[in-house]
């Protein structure tokens, strides 16, 4: 059953990344057992853990839908952390130093490990120590206003997405960024880790809207 559930999980978390289901659509559990030939025990438990990670919801009397994130949401977010993040990693250059360089070399040193490794839970990890990147350029700015307005943004369901649905050459690209960043914040260049972090951003949501469309999920409505 154990295993049942998570290839489900694993099914259906891709389809829902990728923009397969619209926003809002109702994810039906004997329809879904019935199309993936598993029964409705696993899938239940699969679609629970969509809800815990924020990609689905469940309502008494509407049963569970996927979350409404709209090519509108998509754009917002990444453009208010290009803008935000900017910032951020500008004031981490300035006050972070060789300490906090040395931290992201490390993050980047795992993160190399794991593309290199390739395995099931590569997604995970790569949102894991993604997430763990930023948040150490954003507590090193030494700025509770942004702390406070990017706390929520770096970790939304719409940034959890693209991993799921990235290919190695984007795990690459998105590695060298960051090697990059670490560079910038080495050399006390705050100029250059304010470009560096908008490019790596900017390019991040062209990335995700690409693959989500080359999924077949189309644009969300």
């Amino acid at each position: 059953m154990a295993v049942a559930s998570e290839k489900a999980y694993m099914l259906l978390k891709q389809r829902v990344v990728a923009g397969a289901f619209a926003p809002g659509a109702q994810l039906k559990e004997e329809h879904i057992a019935r199309e993936l030939a598993i029964s409705r025990t696993p899938i239940r438990a699969a679609l629970k853990r969509l809800v815990q990670d924020g990609l689905a919801t469940a309502d008494a009397g509407r049963g569970v839908r996927v979350a409404e994130w709209t090519e509108a949401d998509v754009d917002e977010t990444y453009e208010l952390r290009r803008l935000l993040e900017g910032h951020a990693a500008e004031l981490a250059a300035r006050r972070g130093g060789v300490e906090l360089a040395d931290r992201l070399d490390a993050l980047n040193a795992r993160m190399e490990e794991i593309i290199a490794r390739a395995g099931e839970d590569t997604a995970e990890q790569m949102q894991e120590i993604n997430s763990q990147f930023h948040r150490a350029i954003l507590e090193a700015s030494g700025s509770p206003r942004l702390r406070s307005m990017l706390a929520g943004l770096i970790d939304m369901p719409v940034v959890i997405r693209s991993y799921f649905i990235s290919r190695p050459p984007d795990l690459l690209q998105s590695l060298q960024h960051h090697r990059d960043l670490a560079a910038a914040v080495r050399i006390g260049s705050p100029e250059l880790a304010r470009d560096l972090m908008q490019l790596h951003l900017k390019l991040a949501a062209h990335r995700f809207r690409q693959r989500r469309s080359e999924f077949g999920g189309g644009s969300a409505a």
